[in-house]
Formats: C-alpha cells, structure tokens, sequence
C-alpha cells in the first residue's frame, strides 16, 4: 500500500493532488463541509492512485485491429 503512494508519479497525478488540496483549503475557508469531503476524495485519489485510468482498466485499442470496416452503401431517397 505505501508503494502506491511512491511509485508512478507524473504530472496528472501531481495535478489532480494540488487541486484536490486547492479544494479542501477554498471548502474550509468557506465552512462548506460537503464540499470538504469531496475534496478529500480528491486528495485520496492521487495519493492511492486510484481512479478509471490510473490502473490501466480503459485502455485506448491500437491501430492494428484484424476487423474490417465494410463498406455502407446510401440510397437517395427523394
């Protein structure tokens, strides 16, 4: 689990950190604490590496796909 919080940083993950804390700080200052919790997920997120994509669970299909595209054919219609 502390593995996780080490290993794999980049600049999206910086990112989603600094305005999950932006957004804690802006809640707080407002006394609104909904939105501190939501914040909190936010900050959670980064730091676990948690997410859609953060584990490679949406991968993008490469360009070498074996289907073939048929052909659509239109018909005028007046």
């Amino acid at each position: 689990m502390i593995q996780k919080i080490y290993k794999n940083w980049n600049f999206f993950r910086v990112f989603r950190l600094a305005i999950g804390v932006l957004l804690v700080v802006e809640a707080l200052k407002s006394s609104n604490w909904f939105l501190v919790l939501v914040g909190v997920v936010f900050v959670l997120m980064p730091l676990l590496n948690i997410g859609c994509c953060a584990t490679g669970n949406c991968p993008v299909p490469t360009g070498n796909s074996k289907e073939t595209i048929d052909e659509v054919e239109y018909e005028e219609i007046k």
